[in-house]
């Protein structure tokens, strides 16, 4: 899970795109999109779900960016740039408006991650960030903008971001100190800094395995960061746990083929 493993780094990222997406997607952006729109969300919605039950069957969590979703399922809407724009006017002439804001930065955000669409995730991160300095107690809206920064900084965007993910991540830790994922999330803030600071990573995910011994996301975390600091029969060990948990692990077989590169590279330097 290192910059050298961009494939580990998507499946961190399916982990923070959370689970609340399908229809409630399309609602949130309808709510968030200018209402000359709405109409033509409505009937693209209409027609998904005249069609759903036979599209969910053959969709397929491969496919990535284009108009398709990106978990292969078409059950929101499909915008275009001029709409996506459109929706980021509307949020920031009325920037007051916190229900708006709240609307169109989770309905954007939540839409980047099923369509792949990530041209917009800088100003997601934004109208997010608005929502939180307005609303610090807006728990969901806090960690939406973690992620959102996080994504960018991880995409080449600005580095600082991965500070302000930091920030954002420990303010929705002080509501909720035993969220799993969102510890996870802050540790990879450490993880992926430059440079990184991996001992300060692998605190934050063992105290996420304090909470839930079986959630693969700290889990997989860990492994990777016992790796990168040579401490291999523990990262062996986390491996067999991650496998149990989840055989069909994707990034299962890359961490084991680095742990046993590592593991071969150090015993020549013996």
């Amino acid at each position: 899970m290192t910059d050298k493993s961009p494939a580990n780094t998507k499946i961190v990222l399916i982990f923070l795109a959370g689970t609340l997406l399908g229809f409630v997607v399309g609602f949130a952006l309808a709510n968030g999109i200018n209402r000359q729109e709405q109409d033509k969300l409505r009937a693209q919605v209409a027609q998904t779900r005249a069609g759903g039950d036979a599209k969910q069957a053959g969709a397929n969590d491969k496919s990535q960016g284009g108009p398709q979703s990106a978990s292969g399922d078409d059950s929101i809407p499909t915008l275009t740039d001029e709409q996506l724009r459109n929706g980021i006017s509307r949020a920031d002439a009325s920037p007051g408006d916190l229900d708006l804001q709240r609307k169109t930065g989770q309905g954007l955000f939540y839409y980047v991650m099923k369509t792949g669409n990530t041209s917009v995730l800088p100003d997601v991160a934004r109208i997010l960030k608005r929502v939180h300095d307005a609303d610090p107690k807006d728990y969901q809206s806090t960690v939406l903008a973690g992620n959102a920064h996080f994504l960018v900084a991880r995409g080449g965007g600005d580095a600082r971001m991965l500070g302000e993910a930091r920030k954002l991540y420990e303010a929705a830790l002080a509501d909720k100190p035993d969220d799993v994922i969102v510890r996870t999330s802050l540790g990879l803030t450490y993880f992926y800094d430059k440079p990184p600071d991996t001992p300060r990573a692998i605190r934050e995910f063992r105290r996420a395995l304090q909470v839930d011994p079986r959630q693969e996301m700290p889990l997989q975390s860990l492994a990777a960061a016992l790796v990168e600091t040579g401490d291999f029969d523990e990262a062996g060990k986390r491996l067999d746990e991650l496998e149990r948990v989840n055989p069909h692990n994707p990034e299962l077989a890359n961490l084991r083929a680095q742990l046993e590169q590592k593991r071969n590279a150090a015993k020549e330097k013996k």
